[in-house]
């Protein structure tokens, strides 16, 4: 999904959904303090909690360049001066899942990388192809079935999705949102959802995401 590292309200880091522009996910390296510093919040370092007594990674005003606040890259982890380094708690890759500081293990989810804002790639607009989804942003289609009669999806306003002889209705065609990265349907602007299990239908959705 491409979660970034990102500073909730200049105080937990969690990673989150890359967003193109979004300052709260950039950070930079102060050369005076030898910090790692929010974009968003400038006066803001990255700090292990406690005085490095706790596990707990966030941000903090209180800028006095002691160990608990001294990060560097080395390769593929964010270390501390202590040996401390950058995890995503539990290795779960979720939205608003905390990171955290570990001791090193060299799993996947302590391992990042760092790319400058200015050279990372950005999102397909209106047209343009999604490499990673296979579709084309915003550019309506039909999903039709290989059944013999070859019948076209639709969306009903009841949220339920069937397969339906072409009709010409926009309950029939649908595009790919790269704010959501969902597929929707043009008539009713909602998008695909797994509902109990198995079961499809269409639903609302969450543009945080």
């Amino acid at each position: 999904m491409n979660r970034v590292a990102e500073c909730i309200g200049a105080n937990n880091i969690v990673i989150k959904r890359y967003a193109q522009g979004r300052v709260a996910q950039q950070f930079y390296f102060d050369e005076v303090s030898k910090t790692i510093r929010s974009q968003q919040w400038k006066n803001y370092g990255m700090e292990i909690q406690s005085n490095g007594g706790s596990s707990n990674l966030r941000m903090t005003s209180g800028i006095n360049s002691r160990w608990w606040q001294l990060f560097k890259q080395q390769g593929q982890f964010i270390v501390n001066e202590r040996g401390k380094v950058l995890d995503v708690q539990g290795g779960v890759d979720a939205e608003n899942r905390n990171v955290i500081v570990h001791s090193k293990h060299g799993r996947v989810n302590q391992q990042w990388r760092v790319v400058y804002a200015d050279k990372y790639p950005k999102d397909p607009v209106k047209g343009e192809l999604n490499e990673k989804f296979g579709l084309y942003v915003e550019r309506p289609f039909y999903i039709i079935s290989e059944l013999p009669e070859h019948r076209y999806l639709e969306d009903s306003y009841t949220h339920e999705l069937a397969i339906k002889t072409r009709n010409g209705r926009t309950q029939q065609t649908w595009y790919f949102d790269q704010k959501s990265l969902t597929i929707k349907c043009k008539a009713t602007n909602r998008s695909f959802n797994i509902f109990n299990t198995n079961k499809m239908q269409s639903q609302g959705t969450n543009s945080s995401w």
